[in-house]
């Protein structure tokens, strides 16, 4: 099986997650909410990013993570990767 294409925006998206500490407890807190919360959330905020006019691709990394699948695999990343920086740093 070949390498998965990973969009720009969601690149970007994990990145900020990983870089700002606020934005990723937020985005760790969502683990907790049911499945059609979370959904719901990220389908809202998308819709607000449109109406806004803000970064498309940024809008639709986010409403990707309306899918359970996606959030699972972006959230066990930014869990890795933050990891790592703490492991970097010791």
């Amino acid at each position: 099986m070949g390498e998965m294409h990973v969009p720009e925006g969601m690149v970007k998206l994990a990145h900020a997650l990983v870089e700002d500490a606020k934005l990723r407890n937020w985005f760790y807190a969502l683990e907790k909410r049911p499945k059609r919360v979370r959904k719901e959330s990220f389908a809202e905020m998308a819709a607000e990013m449109r109406a806004k006019e803000e970064d498309v691709d940024l809008t639709d990394a986010v409403l990707a993570l309306a899918r359970p699948k996606v959030y699972e695999t972006v959230l066990a990343a930014v869990r890795e990767r933050v990891n790592e920086n703490r492991e970097d740093l010791e």
